[in-house]
């Protein structure tokens, strides 16, 4: 058995080392031969990507909204254009009613007349969910519009101004103190407003007024104009702050509030856009194509670059396979429009045989930025733990690629002889020639691919996102930010991605497997170095300290073999490959001689032999004896799950305490799955993921199983 797993380790790195100096001649990757680098760059446009997002900008297109469905029927037509089959909207409940706002406008009548905001100019001046409305009232500033803030206020009859969130508003000054109306100048994203002082928030109301209430309104102001209204508040003598060219006395405000809006029954509808490439093996292992329509007006980035990137990259697979350039794949590659998170949620729940037919999903989400504006930074997002697999290696092969080639590098371009600033760059004609900002980091959900994620559904699944944005859910979400250049190299990165999925087959094991492979290694050998940080920090209780320490070097090494079993779904009917499979992911059980090495580190910081016999607590020990398992029902699952409090995760970030429901499959008990998140939390640091405590993870389980998501052995 040795000597055959030698063999087929020197197999699989015999034949990367081609490939490994084809990076450093040719710069390009393993995944993809030159030419099909050539034939996907040559095609891939970020400026006709751009014109659909043109488009899509012009509505405002939140879940059910009319502006929704006209941007369904846009890109339904333009799916079909572009040669995608079976283009289709699947229908689902709206869990609410569906709202559309027809007109709103917001006066200031005194001291001088003034139109404050116009939803006609902006979609985003009024808050969604707001009713209908025509009322002339005072106004009064209520802070933050916390209970506390009203104290001694009489707000009855008046609009109230507020630099809070307006739902609070609505709770504390109309529902209680009998307000007729909010107008809030919050920032979106907690942003500060001397950074963004006119940008404004995409906000909203709740849909079902407060009991007792007939509803209300809520108009959202930027921070500069909203500060103004609430200095005239203050001001005791004229004043002319709004510059009108009419000076008046302050002290003082009426505003005048004209409303239409439009509700329909709840449930209402929504859903998403589907649209096909039919493989030469249809209906298996088929790749799924990522990016959601519904937003706020503008959006251009979040995220109308992902369904504009859809759209160009269903024309480019289509006409080269016209052409002839490239063969029709053996994966169908479908592509979905959707209402974000929902759409998926919602289909996998009612139609559980799907997730059987998927391979992989490949996530678009705001990737358009123009990175010079507000230092963005495109994120390229690796699977969390539970289901790191080959996707990521070939992610970051082809990630890295890019990175290479269209930034600059003082060896390549000064000394080399290659062309500068970027040695083969991805520019588009109307783009910048800015460089590729982009990192690869740790998961990050809140976007579609989260639900491919589920430990329930279990399909991998990569995303791009970028971030830090100052311009997201709000009314500077417009084409002004939008870089053709980054559309263009973000879609040609998921269109390389979908290429080699598409045809990938046994023949392509030994290269998944080694590129799998030498990524764990690069993995482990951080799992190394933060234990080795936890040995040093835990000097005063080494014994403690170890048995942390051996966690995650433990619980890298199953990643790494989880990591490498991934494989196994390529192997067709190829004994060899299974073979090879099997004996490089039982190799992954092996820490690399990071145990080795710490019990070494070990013996030097203490002088003594780490401890032979780890002892658990009471506590670990109760944890280790129960095993839980997802209720048989996806749709169950999933509708139980919600009615899991949101404190039963304790302190556990958020990101955490959906890979706690991730880990659980029937046989890890809750003292496993608390080992593998306190080790993926630890691995990536305390400052991305937080701490992760034993009780936290009890507690969140037994909650879970109280809710009747999990069943317990």
């Amino acid at each position: 058995m040795k000597r055959t797993l030698a063999l087929s380790v020197f197999l699989v790195f015999s034949l990367l080392l081609p490939h490994a100096a084809l990076v450093c001649r040719a710069q390009t990757t393993p995944f993809l031969s030159d030419d099909e680098i050539r034939t996907l760059s040559n095609e891939i446009s970020g400026d006709r990507a751009f014109e659909h997002v043109r488009w899509l900008s012009h509505w405002h297109r939140d879940s059910g909204m009319e502006g929704f469905f006209k941007a369904r029927d846009y890109v339904m037509q333009a799916a079909r254009e572009a040669g995608l089959e079976e283009v289709r909207f699947i229908d689902q409940p709206l869990p609410g009613p569906n709202y559309t706002p027809r007109s709103a406008e917001l006066w200031m009548v005194e001291p001088v007349e003034l139109k404050l905001a116009d939803i006609g100019e902006h979609a985003v001046y009024l808050a969604d969910m707001s009713r209908d409305a025509d009322v002339t009232a005072e106004l009064i500033d209520i802070g933050d519009g916390t209970d506390e803030a009203l104290i001694g206020l009489d707000v009855r009859g008046k609009i109230v101004l507020t630099s809070g969130p307006p739902q609070r508003a609505v709770e504390t000054a109309v529902a209680k103190g009998g307000a007729v109306g909010v107008v809030t100048y919050q920032t979106s994203e907690s942003r500060s407003p001397f950074d963004h002082p006119d940008q404004v928030a995409w906000s909203r109301i709740d849909a079902e007024p407060p009991a007792g209430t007939k509803g209300t309104f809520a108009f959202v102001l930027p921070p500069r104009k909203g500060d103004t209204l609430r200095r005239i508040l203050q001001t005791k003598g004229v004043q002319d702050l709004f510059a009108t060219g009419k000076p008046a006395p302050g002290g003082r405000v009426r505003l005048r509030a004209k409303v239409d809006t439009e509700f329909g029954p709840s449930p209402g509808k929504t859903g998403f856009v589907e649209a096909v490439i039919r493989g030469t093996r249809p209906g298996r292992q088929q790749i799924v194509l990522t990016a959601h329509l519904q937003e706020e007006q503008g959006s251009a980035n979040d995220d109308g670059s992902g369904c504009g990137n859809l759209l160009e990259l269903a024309r480019v697979f289509n006409k080269l396979i016209k052409e002839g350039k490239i063969k029709r794949p053996q994966r169908d590659l479908r592509f979905w429009w959707t209402d974000e998170i929902y759409s998926e949620y919602y289909h996998f729940g009612r139609h559980p045989e799907e997730v059987g037919r998927i391979l992989a999903n490949v996530h678009q989400d705001m990737t358009g930025a123009n990175l010079a504006m507000g230092s963005r930074v495109q994120h390229l997002i690796f699977a969390p733990h539970s289901r790191t697999s080959y996707l990521d290696a070939v992610f970051e092969s082809v990630g890295t690629y890019l990175i290479r080639t269209n930034n600059g590098f003082l060896s390549a371009s000064r000394q080399g002889g290659l062309p500068r600033p970027h040695t083969r760059p991805l520019y588009s004609m109307r783009g910048t020639r800015q460089g590729y900002n982009a990192r690869f980091v740790p998961h990050f959900g809140s976007s579609d691919h989260l639900v491919f994620l589920e430990g329930a559904v279990g399909i991998p699944a990569v995303a791009l996102i970028n971030w830090d944005d100052p311009f997201i859910h709000s009314s500077e979400d417009d084409l002004f930010q939008i870089d053709q250049t980054q559309l263009r190299r973000n879609n040609f990165l998921i269109g390389a991605l979908s290429f080699f999925l598409a045809y990938a087959d046994e023949s392509d094991v030994p290269l998944l497997v080694a590129e799998t492979y030498a990524q764990g290694r690069g993995r482990l050998a951080n799992d190394l170095q933060v234990a080795l940080q936890v040995l040093r920090d835990s000097a005063a209780e080494p014994d403690h300290g170890w048995k942390r320490a051996q966690v995650i070097v433990e619980q890298g090494a199953a990643r790494e073999s989880r990591a490498i079993a991934s494989v196994r779904a390529f192997v067709g009917e190829s004994r060899e490959a299974a073979r090879l499979v099997d004996e490089m992911s039982r190799a992954g059980t092996a820490d690399g001689g990071t145990g080795a090495q710490l019990a070494a580190f070990y013996r030097q910081m203490h002088r003594a032999e780490p401890p032979a016999k780890v002892v658990m607590t009471e506590a670990e020990q109760a944890a280790a004896r129960k095993v839980p398992s997802n209720v048989a029902s996806l749709e169950a699952y999933f509708t139980n799950r919600q009615k899991v409090p949101g404190s039963a995760g304790g302190r556990l970030h958020g990101l955490m305490r959906a890979e706690v429901y991730n880990f659980v499959d029937g046989r890890r008990s809750y003292y496993d799955i608390y080992k593998a998140v306190y080790a993926e939390a630890a691995a990536a640091g305390e400052w991305y993921y937080g701490k992760v405590a034993l009780e936290d993870v009890v507690r969140l389980l037994d909650a879970a199983v109280e809710a009747k998501a999990l069943t317990l052995r």
